[in-house]
């Protein structure tokens, strides 16, 4: 229950935050730009008046316009980001950022793995034979001793009685 007020606390604050800097800015631009004051009800009384006598609007009126009109939606639309904004973030993310100075310099860039070897897939049969093979040299090498002689000298008189 805290948490939603804090978050309810910080969408206010943030929007009603948005909503001045987002009117400062209009302020400043319409200053600069059309010398005259949007915060002030003189202007729109200028308005007024010049829309009432048959006054024409040309292009730069016509922007005008339409930033005039364009500020209630620009101002619901940074309330709608600031709802689903996450303001742990203002306070973590430059923690993180000093907690990380230090580290950064200990941290693995990039990972070369084009020259990694990787092996082709075997079937069974491939799997099996080279089993065999390898017993067959184990049993080769440990028969290499008077019991293969032996052997061989038997074979040998074996195959001789036959001939």
């Amino acid at each position: 229950m805290i948490k939603k007020i804090f978050h309810f606390l910080c969408f206010i604050a943030a929007g009603a935050g948005w909503t001045a800097l987002l009117g400062f800015i209009y302020k400043i631009g319409f200053a600069y730009f059309y010398h005259i004051d949007i915060l002030s009800p003189q202007t729109y009384k200028i308005f007024s008046v010049y829309w009432n006598s048959g006054g024409v609007l040309r292009q730069k009126d016509l922007l005008m316009m339409l930033l005039m009109f364009l500020y209630f939606p620009l101002c619901f639309f940074g309330w709608y980001k600031f709802y689903y904004f996450k303001f742990t973030t203002l306070v973590t993310k430059p923690l993180n950022w000093l907690a990380n100075l230090g580290s950064s310099k200990y941290q693995v860039k990039d990972v070369n793995i084009k020259n990694l070897k990787i092996e082709e897939k075997k079937s069974i049969d491939q799997i099996v034979q080279e089993r065999l093979e390898k017993e067959k040299k184990k049993n080769e090498q440990n028969s290499s001793g008077n019991a293969g002689d032996f052997r061989q000298k038997i074979i040998k008189k074996i195959n001789e009685s036959k001939n």
